[in-house]
């Protein structure tokens, strides 16, 4: 896969943010989250940070729409989730609201892997089986998410 962006941070404040939990079979999909040096500590559902004035529900939408150029036909809530986590030693908080989403063109995410370039960002995102979150062979974040998968 490309060379993806690997230095980020997170922001010291509290953040809300939306994510959409897509199915296909017994997969999810996700994009990578990445050390500093490259290596894929784990993955998290596709969305982001909510705008000022901007409803959850609408976050999700605008969200698929930009990173990966898809249009959804169904979204629904599931849960929130607060998350407060470590990366590279600093700490991130996040509100999260976590939607089941059907996608109804599928955009960027017709293929079982792609990279997604978000203002200069890029990630790898997969369709990535579920089962593999709960042997615990790679992570699922936020936490708390895989008791909802």
């Amino acid at each position: 896969m490309e060379t993806l962006t690997t230095h980020w941070r997170p922001h010291p404040r509290i953040r809300h943010k939306s994510l959409a939990l897509i199915w296909r079979d017994n997969r999810i999909l996700v994009c990578a989250i990445p050390d500093d040096t490259g290596r894929i500590k784990g993955w998290r559902p596709l969305g982001g940070t909510i705008e000022f004035g901007e409803r959850s529900r609408e976050t999700i939408v605008r969200e698929l729409a930009e990173e990966i150029s898809a249009t959804v036909r169904d979204v629904r809530p599931l849960t929130v989730l607060e998350n407060i986590y470590q990366h590279e030693g600093q700490t991130g908080h996040e509100v999260v609201f976590i939607y089941t989403v059907v996608l109804d063109d599928c955009g960027l995410a017709a293929a079982d892997e792609f990279v997604v370039d978000d203002e200069g960002t890029r990630f790898a995102c997969a369709w990535v089986p579920v089962s593999d979150f709960k042997t615990k062979k790679t992570a699922l974040f936020p936490d708390g998410l895989l008791d909802f998968v």
